[in-house]
């Protein structure tokens, strides 16, 4: 369950900057952040982020994740449980995710409710500049060029899937044409995952991966773009929403679900229904120190003890 964070990060975020709050307007929760020396290994074992407190998981639950409007499931951990955490490293400017679910019905083929993005999945909004706002137009009538342009050029929202799904693969920036956002060093990666389980099987896939955030992003190439500077101790907004579809053959068979952190239904275009994460400092006393180098490998050996 995702809670509050502790009295000295709570002493951090007063000393960041002042800025308007996202939703909820009462809660700000923490990005680990990794030193150099202590990079996750992106290969599905996620033994590493163990090193992380309690309160810097999100654990779904009902006091923290609603339901958008299409939603036709309650929260059943039975049916589909999972926990994710936010990180980020200072000397790359990267956001690094980690996703742990069970599923009991593990759907790969995105039917049921009216597109392809509502196979089993995650998806995660970044406002880096928390610049709030819409991110997405709603005047669908300008030229597409025009579309693509402004669509997730202040704040963007990527689909992840693993395994992959072509074509639109397993870092789907649905409101543009962008084809090297998901490519290293602004993403990684298809494979950093590992799932036990199949398509229309009981299932369990833990998933760790990272992405740069962009404070104007042009889908015609990161040299037309401009990559945000992560600052510790800054507030960005994430939007956040876990999606459980069940092989439903129609929206009647009440099997999908989209569970949104903040119950906001607008996160997919609107960055003010984000949540508030302040990005905290590299907390020493929780590294491994018994370890046989300054590598994840030999820190994993360290968990394994």
């Amino acid at each position: 369950m995702m809670k509050s964070l502790s009295i000295v990060a709570v002493g951090l975020i007063a000393l960041a900057n002042v800025v308007s709050a996202h939703v909820p307007e009462d809660k700000v929760l923490g990005a680990w952040q990794w030193p150099t020396s202590h990079l996750p290994v992106l290969d599905g074992d996620i033994s590493e982020w163990e090193v992380l407190p309690e309160e810097l998981w999100i654990e779904i639950n009902e006091q923290d994740f609603g339901g958008d409007l299409g939603t036709t499931k309650e929260i059943d951990v039975s049916d589909m449980w999972f926990r994710v955490a936010i990180s980020w490293h200072d000397e790359t400017d990267r956001l690094y995710y980690v996703i742990d679910r069970f599923d009991d019905l593990w759907d790969r083929d995105g039917g049921g409710y009216g597109d392809s993005g509502n196979d089993d999945s995650i998806e995660i909004g970044v406002d880096a500049d928390h610049s709030g706002d819409w991110y997405f137009t709603l005047d669908r009538g300008l030229p597409e060029e025009e579309l693509m342009r402004l669509d997730g050029s202040h704040a963007q929202t990527y689909h992840y899937r693993w395994p992959a799904i072509e074509p639109e693969g397993w870092n789907w920036f649905w409101m543009n044409s962008s084809t090297w956002h998901d490519e290293e060093p602004y993403s990684c990666c298809a494979d950093s995952f590992t799932l036990d389980g199949s398509h229309g099987t009981q299932a369990t896939l833990k998933a760790e991966w990272y992405t740069v955030a962009w404070d104007d992003f042009n889908f015609q190439g990161p040299e037309q773009s401009v990559q945000h500077d992560l600052v510790e101790l800054e507030i960005i907004g994430l939007g956040i929403a876990v999606i459980d579809n069940d092989i439903s053959p129609s929206q009647d068979d009440k099997r999908f679900g989209r569970f949104i952190l903040g119950g906001q239904n607008d996160v997919f275009g609107n960055a003010s229904s984000f949540t508030d994460f302040v990005l905290l400092p590299v907390d020493e006393e929780r590294l491994p120190t018994a370890v046989e180098s300054d590598t994840w490998g030999s820190i994993k050996s360290y968990f394994m003890e």
